[in-house]
């Protein structure tokens, strides 16, 4: 039997305490998803899924997760903390509950083969539209005859539009059809930290096995070996010894292979051989299809005119659209009221904000902040230096961290390969402007609407 830690066990004995505390709703909802992450010295971290999901649990149910922990642990200074970005835990098997479903044997087959895997990713849950249906086939083949329909697959597009999801589901399918069927599923940034781990150890005899032995390999974000030169090549490797032995490979990224700077070219070439497909956002029939499909997951039921509003104002991110939904029957749930529309538009105003600024790209500030001052979107790119340029520069990749989500070697990247010192510098010198100075405040808030409304 696996050994429980310490925290777990702290844990456990406060989520009994919690469970004949509050009442069955509020603790299956709020308390039952949240995950024991650290326990060192007085301070408990707790997993949970969101900034919102934080926010609320910490104002109604602080005092009593503080209380439990102390009881749990027989420490009166015992503090407690949240940690975003977890998703929910399974029931832990040694927690007796009667809430619990049984798992089927499909289901742990799964788990077990699947490691990192979600159960949820399946394609019966994925729903399909006109952005995602020939990448929903290639993925369904993929499953059907893994190494010989299209291989490798690759799968690419924005974030939060399914490409885990798909993947991910056809790994699961795989598994359902065959037996003693191999699965690895890790993101490109996990592969490299395994394969640093292995360097330092002197392990690369357990990496290779562990990797070259599997009848199907996922790669999420491939894009992160870039510019890794000998990760490429052991990557280069690894792929060919899959290749030859016809094992599936599936790879997803932001962008096409040879849209990748900084990847090797026959990369490039090996990840082109096989079957390169988009994912685009949805269209809003599909948007509301898949609000749909997710509130049958929701005790709560909201009207079409809410889920309408919802689905013609979140256009970009399937990700933020499901947040979305969560937070209002959350909402509704725990204040005991149905959503109106002004209720969903008073709770959703910052995921709409983000919205807006997640449809700006640094292509699109560079064309209007060159446009505004009369230059031509190379000058920005360019490395010439007087001041008529240096200053539009500087505005462009402050505007560029305000009103995209990408990170400062991706905007120093895009202003001609500039390094993410002179981006902050940039940056930190157009904030100091445009508290002194209301002329270059006023300019470059007007660059900002013009780029938000379009």
């Amino acid at each position: 039997m696996e050994e429980v830690s310490q925290k777990e066990k702290i844990w456990l004995s406060s989520r009994n305490i919690l469970r004949n505390r509050l009442t069955d709703d509020m603790y299956n909802r709020w308390i039952r998803s949240i995950q024991p992450i650290a326990y060192e010295g007085d301070e408990f971290i707790l997993g949970v899924s969101d900034e919102f999901f934080a926010d609320w649990v910490e104002e109604h149910f602080s005092d009593d997760i503080s209380d439990a922990l102390k009881k749990a642990s027989g420490k009166d200074d015992i503090v407690f903390k949240f940690e975003i970005g977890h998703s929910p835990a399974e029931e832990p098997s040694h927690e007796k509950t009667d809430t619990k479903k049984p798992t089927s044997a499909l289901t742990e087959n799964i788990c077990k083969e699947i490691n990192n895997c979600n159960s949820k990713f399946t394609f019966d849950t994925f729903v399909v539209g006109d952005g995602s249906n020939f990448a929903y086939s290639a993925a369904v083949a993929v499953s059907q005859a893994p190494g010989y329909s299209f291989n490798p697959l690759f799968i690419y597009g924005g974030t939060g539009l399914g490409k885990t999801h798909l993947i991910q589901a056809a790994a699961h399918e795989a598994v359902k059809l065959k037996k003693n069927f191999y699965v690895e599923y890790l993101t490109c940034e996990e592969f490299f930290n395994l394969y640093i781990e292995a360097i330092q150890n002197n392990k690369f005899t357990e990496f290779r096995k562990r990797f070259r032995n599997t009848d199907m390999l996922l790669i999420d974000d491939i894009q992160f070996l870039a510019k890794k030169n000998k990760m490429q090549e052991e990557f280069f490797n690894t792929f060919n010894a899959l290749y030859n032995d016809n094992k599936q490979i599936v790879l997803t990224s932001d962008r096409s292979p040879s849209e990748i700077d900084g990847l090797e070219a026959r990369l490039v070439s090996r990840f082109e051989n096989g079957l390169t497909t988009d994912i685009q956002p949805p269209g809003l029939e599909t948007r509301m299809a898949i609000l749909r499909k997710k509130q049958e997951e929701q005790a709560v039921k909201l009207d079409d005119d809410v889920l309408y509003f919802m689905a013609s104002r979140i256009t970009s991110n399937v990700r933020r659209l499901e947040g979305a939904l969560i937070r209002l029957t959350a909402f509704s749930s725990m204040a005991s009221t149905r959503i109106t529309l002004d209720i969903a538009e008073r709770l959703l105003n910052p995921i709409i904000l983000q919205e807006a600024v997640s449809k700006v790209t640094i292509e699109m500030v560079q064309k209007k902040v060159a446009e505004f001052y009369d230059l031509s979107r190379n000058d920005l790119l360019g490395s010439k230096r007087p001041k008529n340029i240096a200053h539009p520069r500087m505005v462009a990749m402050y505007l560029s961290r305000e009103l995209t989500e990408k990170s400062l070697p991706e905007i120093g990247e895009a202003f001609g390969g500039r390094t993410h010192a002179t981006v902050i510098n940039a940056i930190n010198k157009i904030r100091k402007e445009r508290t002194k100075d209301k002329k270059i405040d006023h300019s470059i808030s007007l660059i900002q609407r013009q780029l938000q409304s379009n």
